[in-house]
């Protein structure tokens, strides 16, 4: 069953990148809605169907935004001349996808591509807070729909990307490959 749930299912091409998801993320993205179903009955008092409606949006904007950090990288790999081939969702998070047989590369381009992605979302969250704030209060779908964007831009696509989080064959995080290619150029102009 393992193997099943992290055979990658095409989504197509967008913008030039081929675009995958696992089971495993299809499932991350669905187990958001009732989450969110709960929370929002809870903290906003909404009918069973404006929660639904607010679990169904929240689902597809993490999407969105995960697809849009990632969009940031490509736009930076382009830049630097070693280009990403795809995305590759597999849980309400994805990774670049790049080519196997991509030589080593120096650590500055590692560090250009790391630092493509955490800002659009650091903007996107900026950008929200104002209107965020003030429809919060007022409470329903988009008050939910618009404080919870903006957090989770922000808080987790902006900010979190930059924990520096390096495990090796489990996990590497953007403050992860920053911190490691950081230390690479100081070691290498210390030698």
């Amino acid at each position: 069953m393992p193997g099943r749930m992290s055979r990658p299912i095409h989504l197509g091409a967008w913008f030039g990148l081929k675009i995958t998801i696992s089971p495993w993320s299809i499932v991350s993205y669905l187990a958001v809605v009732p989450v969110v179903v709960v929370v929002t009955r809870l903290l906003l008092s909404l009918p069973v169907r404006g929660a639904l409606l607010a679990g169904t949006l929240t689902a597809i904007m993490m999407f969105l935004c995960e697809s849009l950090h990632q969009w940031g990288h490509s736009r930076a790999a382009r830049r630097v001349g070693y280009p990403m081939l795809g995305i590759h969702h597999f849980s309400l998070f994805s990774a670049c996808l790049y080519p196997a047989d991509e030589p080593p590369l120096p650590p500055g381009v590692h560090l250009r591509r790391a630092v493509g992605g955490f800002w659009i979302n650091l903007l996107v969250g900026l950008l929200l807070a104002p209107a965020a704030m003030n429809l919060w209060s007022a409470g329903g779908v988009l008050g939910w729909l618009t404080a919870s964007t903006a957090f989770w831009n922000f808080f987790v696509l902006g900010l979190g990307a930059l924990l520096p989080i390096d495990i090796p064959g489990v996990m590497t995080v953007d403050g992860g490959t920053i911190l490691h290619y950081w230390r690479e150029m100081r070691a290498s102009r210390k030698a």
